[in-house]
């Protein structure tokens, strides 16, 4: 069997502190078929000098300003030669044997276009969580997500029909992107093998996305939910009145009585419009404690 091309674009800026990290991950692949593109944002410090030492297995470096992630994605994947595409952030890292599977994978089921796995979360108290997609990602798409970014490969075809990543995110790109291959007919397929790590700092851009990410996860929900529009004004609320104020920073049964009465008297009508699934479906709890100062990851 003859492994399918695979293209892996890793867009960075700045990242000389962590990126030898994946790069070492992705040289110990050892993928015969592999173009690996690393796409610059005119770093400053040492990334490109550090990248130059992995001549063996990056295929082309482009370096130049760029407006975000999504932009410079953009510009690999206009470049990209492979059958499968993916792309994994400079302070992240592919899991062993992660391009094999999914190579192999797309090989054996021709009728898949989206490869979606588990994923190790390294968190920068030094705390670790396995996660695997849920059994209802893919039905919850547009009100959460359930995908993890580096864990994920799509059909170069799939990309062309869906269009290039929407760069007026710079925080949800990868969540408006799932949807959009799924608004595009793209068929997904989801299995619990770990793919990567995700490394979280306290600085990087999902750890400190705040009330930037709550814009673009509203805005997500707006254009792709079911009666998105008044679904994203429901999330708000909720929100605003509820998240913003600790209802969501502990189970439902584990909140003092009189905050149970005030959320499900808030909750009732809004489960009357939408349903139970969709309001359920709420996840806005981890940037909510972003803007307040608290541990967003637990």
């Amino acid at each position: 069997m003859t492994a399918p091309p695979i293209t892996l674009v890793t867009p960075c800026l700045n990242a000389g502190a962590t990126i030898a990290r994946t790069l070492e991950s992705v040289r110990a692949q050892d993928y015969a078929n592999l173009e690996y593109l690393i796409l610059d944002g005119a770093s400053k410090d040492d990334t490109l000098a550090i990248v130059e030492r992995y001549g063996d297995i990056v295929t082309r470096v482009i370096s130049g300003k760029d407006k975000n992630i999504a932009d410079a994605l953009n510009k690999g994947f206009a470049q990209a030669g492979g059958e499968i595409f993916c792309f994994i952030n400079a302070d992240d890292a592919l899991a062993p044997g992660a391009l094999a599977f999914a190579g192999a994978y797309f090989d054996a089921h021709p009728e898949i276009d989206v490869l979606t796995g588990g994923c190790r979360r390294v968190f920068a108290d030094g705390t670790e969580a396995i996660t695997t997609p849920p059994a209802d990602f893919l039905s919850l798409m547009a009100m959460r997500n359930g995908i993890e970014q580096p864990s994920t490969f799509w059909r170069a075809s799939a990309h062309r029909r869906a269009g290039a990543f929407d760069d007026s995110y710079f925080l949800a790109l990868d969540w408006e992107w799932w949807n959009r291959l799924n608004a595009s007919g793209a068929r997904f397929a989801a299995v619990d093998q770990v793919f990567s790590t995700y490394y979280f700092t306290d600085d990087n851009l999902t750890s400190r996305g705040g009330r930037r990410v709550i814009d673009e996860m509203e805005r997500v929900t707006r254009t792709y939910a079911k009666n998105g529009p008044a679904l994203a004004r429901a999330y708000r609320f909720i929100f605003n009145v509820y998240d913003m104020n600790g209802f969501y920073d502990a189970p439902f049964r584990a909140l003092p009585p009189l905050k149970q009465a005030a959320l499900a008297a808030g909750l009732a009508p809004l489960y009357l419009l939408h349903g139970r699934e969709a309001i359920n479906a709420y996840n806005w709890n981890w940037a909510s404690k972003q803007i307040r100062g608290r541990v967003w990851h637990r």
